[in-house]
């Protein structure tokens, strides 16, 4: 996938009404671009791609059946229906949502490069409904592939594209990248992108070091050198702070909008780093739903071994106190809402300590 391979449909350049991430800043360009070019309605793409080619792909993604963890994933998310833009304002945990979003948007606004003489293309492995779809466009990107494992939710997500018409092109796959080669779902001109994105998924991954190495290895083939995996995970160190925390003889801990539990008590150093369950709830979005730690400097090693070099990594309450004030970001809490019962940028204490579960990480592909 290159420039002479650009994704399919004709560029559409229209304003739209969107949720709460419609204030979200576009990236300036420093020069004329191609990418400015298509945004103005110059710059025509080549049709290369049908939908009969995507089709064939997603139906090949699912004639290995696998029933372990996956499936209850799979199940979970294909069961949780699109609320849609109006009704997600009622959400009782809107607030923390709006946050998660705010942080995200910062680390694509970071992370993103700046390329002015080719297409900027990304892979979003775990697209889910297509949540990001605005934040990408806001970053000025070119073309986007979405993978996720549930099929209910990349149907939806073509849909929201469909609905929004960001200014990019799009194909959407259902397919587990987690334990297949993405030569399996993707055609071989959709396989090299100047990021992957990994937004709230890549602990499913360590279910095992097998899943592990074979996420980490997809992402590598699909990455050039310098390009860039982003993502968000739980955050081991706090786990690990929890665990120790409390007394010996429990094994949960929460608030009144989530909660982990772990079945066995795990060691606090997480060794050996993979297979370590736990139990997530998080109210009217995750149900039970056993996840894995990610043990952050195992995650490091083994990424490091494919040419990932850890470029930033921030727990999402340092990401809020950096930048809650800054003139990039600072005010984009406000116009996304992010605003506590005070009317105060930030969220309240109990949504708070559910975000300061997560980090934010980038890694940049080194060597050849």
């Amino acid at each position: 996938m290159n420039e002479g391979n650009s994704l399919r449909n004709e560029n559409i350049n229209r304003e739209r009404k969107s949720n709460e991430e419609q204030e979200i800043p576009s990236r300036k360009q420093a020069q004329p671009s191609i990418r400015g070019e298509r945004r103005s309605g110059q710059y025509r793409r080549r049709d290369y791609y049908t939908n009969n080619e995507e089709e064939t792909y997603s139906r090949a993604a699912d004639d290995h059946p696998r029933k372990d963890v996956r499936d209850v994933v799979r199940t979970h998310y294909n069961a949780r229906p699109d609320m849609g833009t109006r009704k997600r304002q009622f959400s009782p945990i809107i607030q923390l949502k709006r946050f998660n979003n705010w942080i995200k948007s910062v680390l694509i606004q970071k992370f993103t490069p700046r390329v002015d003489d080719r297409p900027l293309l990304v892979l979003d492995l775990g697209c889910g409904k297509g949540g990001d779809l605005i934040k990408w466009d806001k970053a000025g990107i070119d073309g986007y592939i979405g993978v996720d494992i549930a099929e209910n939710s990349v149907d939806q997500a073509k849909r929201r594209y469909r609905e929004l018409q960001p200014c990019f092109d799009a194909l959407f796959y259902a397919g587990d990248c987690f334990s297949r080669s993405v030569s399996e779902f993707l055609p071989p001109d959709q396989r090299q992108f100047d990021i992957v994105s990994l937004q709230f998924c890549l602990h499913y991954a360590f279910e095992s070091e097998l899943k592990a190495r074979r996420l980490l290895e997809n992402v590598s083939k699909c990455l050039p050198r310098g390009g860039i995996m982003l993502g968000t995970i739980p955050n081991s160190d706090i786990i690990s702070q929890r665990l120790k925390e409390l007394p010996p003889s429990e094994v949960s801990w929460g608030n009144d909008i989530y909660s982990v539990r772990f079945t066995q008590r795990p060691s606090h150093t997480f060794r050996p780093p993979f297979g370590i369950q736990y139990f997530f709830y998080l109210e009217d979005a995750v149900t039970d739903v056993p996840e894995y730690v990610v043990p952050f400097e195992a995650f490091r090693a083994i990424a490091e071994t494919y040419d990932l070099e850890l470029l930033w990594q921030k727990p999402f309450v340092d990401i809020f106190n950096e930048e809650k004030n800054s003139e990039a970001f600072g005010n984009l809490m406000e116009r996304m809402k992010v605003v506590d019962s005070n009317g105060k940028r930030g969220i309240d204490p109990q949504e708070l300590e559910a975000a300061s579960f997560y980090l934010a990480f980038a890694f940049e592909k080194r060597g050849i």
